[in-house]
């Protein structure tokens, strides 16, 4: 196995670590806007409570508090999860050239070497054919 080879394969390893982390990243992003969306819904029917209820309308204000944080902490830890997937991506974008190089590369290593094995076939089969005739003109 030549150095090429070996760029590939670590090339090709590398970019599937990366693709794993993007997708471990993806599916928490997906949690997170889960627990956005979940948040929503909880704030939406406490606001229905506290509007029917009026025993329970002066507790909506903390829990109104509450949920604004929570909500700051989600859209912050989303914005961060959708920064890193980005740069990893950037990341999996230059592993790939890398890789296309070093592929196109063996690939054209691989035809150049087939390319010298035939022409050196030729060469020995001419050589073969003309000292045939060789030897067949001399008798």
């Amino acid at each position: 196995m030549n150095g090429i080879t070996n760029l590939i394969r670590i090339n090709k390893w590398k970019l599937d670590e990366k693709r794993r982390a993007i997708a471990d990243m993806e599916h928490l992003l997906a949690g997170f806007k889960e627990q956005l969306a979940k948040l929503d819904r909880e704030q939406e029917m406490e606001k229905r409570i506290a509007t029917e209820n009026q025993e329970t309308s002066h507790i909506y204000s903390n829990y109104a508090e509450a949920a604004k944080a929570r909500r700051e902490n989600l859209l912050a830890s989303i914005a961060d999860a959708e920064e890193r997937i980005a740069a990893e991506q950037e990341i999996v974008a230059e592993i790939y050239q890398d890789l296309k190089k070093y592929e196109i590369s063996e690939e054209t290593r691989l035809r150049l070497l087939k390319e010298q094995q035939k022409k050196r076939l030729q060469e020995e089969m001419d050589a073969l054919s003309i000292d045939l005739y060789r030897r067949k003109s001399a008798h």
